[in-house]
């Protein structure tokens, strides 16, 4: 999009979950529809479906996306509503949901609690936020989240709140797990039955099961879909970001994301309401 750098780099964006993509994308075609209010709704159409084309062929495996452009769709066709005006009400409904969810997580964890989080859900950040803001004490242990690190931005963004972070490597997992209460992940896209996450998120998944600590998926009905991905050809990123240099008879595999079926103690945290597993 000429004159929106922006959207190239959302296109381009690696670490940030789906929803701090989104309310970027929102911010996008809130800024492109008002300034070029004056196409007629025909062309506003074919620009939204272009945009979208890109966004999705970026993050495929993001149910957001899907989901906002439905919605977007179906009230802009039956009704004479600007583009602007209904992403508006569409972004009041998600902060809503949001907030729900960030409430009923927060109150679930007490005082001297180790949370185990993974990644940098920003559902999950404002949760453990929240928790500190409403006077609790508590720890957090996470791991690097490689390649791109994103788990050590929020040890970051944690500390700024003089929240106590232990930070592992990826490969201390198990031993990032041992003494904690419950675990904290997010989501990019749910069903009845699983969810898709950040890769590693599945063994996560299992050790929490098998050490019987509850593991909370905290999410907002916008990312829900009927049934799991059914392409994951275009989950490979950079083997550059593993390997720098390319070399003979070795095969560098770099997928960022992984579907997961549900298991062990726990739930879906979904617009505030939990739903076990």
């Amino acid at each position: 999009m000429k004159h929106y750098p922006e959207f190239e780099t959302l296109l381009l964006e690696q670490e940030a979950g789906a929803t701090t993509l989104l309310f970027k994308f929102l911010n996008i075609l809130t800024r492109y529809f008002s300034e070029n209010g004056s196409f007629s709704r025909e062309e506003q159409t074919k620009k939204l479906k272009c945009l979208y084309g890109q966004v999705i062929e970026a993050h495929p495996l993001m149910a957001i996306f899907p989901n906002l452009n439905k919605y977007i769709m179906d009230r802009f066709i039956q009704s004479y509503e600007s583009i602007p005006a209904i992403i508006e009400e569409f972004r009041s409904k998600l902060n809503k949901n949001i907030e729900k969810t960030v409430e009923k997580a927060s109150s679930l964890i007490q005082d001297g609690n180790r949370v185990f989080s993974f990644s940098h859900s920003s559902i999950v950040r404002k949760s453990l936020v929240s928790a500190v803001q409403n006077g609790k004490v508590f720890f957090v242990n996470t791991t690097e989240c490689r390649p791109v690190n994103e788990a050590v931005n929020l040890a970051k963004f944690l500390a700024r709140y003089d929240i106590d972070v232990s930070l592992y490597t990826d490969v201390a997992m198990e031993k990032a797990l041992e003494k904690c209460s419950l675990a904290f992940v997010g989501t990019d896209w749910y069903w009845d039955g699983g969810f898709v996450n950040k890769i590693g998120t599945g063994l996560i998944m299992r050790l929490c099961h098998e050490k019987e600590i509850p593991l909370y998926v905290l999410t907002d009905s916008s990312k829900s879909m009927p049934n799991p991905p059914e392409d994951w050809s275009k989950d490979q990123h950079p083997a550059s970001l593993i390997l720098a240099e390319s070399i003979n008879n070795i095969s560098v595999f770099n997928p960022y994301f992984e579907a997961i079926t549900f298991s062990g103690k726990g739930g879906m945290i979904i617009d505030g309401e939990l739903k076990a597993f």
